[in-house]
């Protein structure tokens, strides 16, 4: 072989390591950018379970209140219907 030819040899081998690097570079460049991507998304995931945490906290309390008010409001309902019934079916009429 020639030197002209192993030098055309060694200089195609070091453009092929060159493109190769760069395509490296690249690769590496759009992992970090996915990886920001994805940090982004679980910091925003976090940010609407906490979100969501204090909405079920609020429904619970809501929940809860509701349940209070129909125990204190059912047995005044029924007495009220007792009496209405009472009232039409049993008084004695003049």
């Amino acid at each position: 072989m020639s030197d002209e030819r192993i030098e055309q040899l060694l200089e195609e081998a070091n453009a092929l390591k060159r493109q190769a690097l760069t395509a490296q570079q690249e690769a590496m460049t759009l992992q970090r950018e996915a990886l920001s991507e994805q940090r982004q998304l679980i910091a925003d995931t976090r940010a609407n379970l906490d979100i969501a945490r204090g909405v079920n906290e609020r429904a619970a309390e809501l929940q809860q209140r509701a349940r209070r008010i129909l125990a204190l409001l059912l047995p005044v309902i029924l007495v009220l219907i007792a009496y209405v019934s009472w009232l039409l079916f049993f008084k004695v009429r003049i």
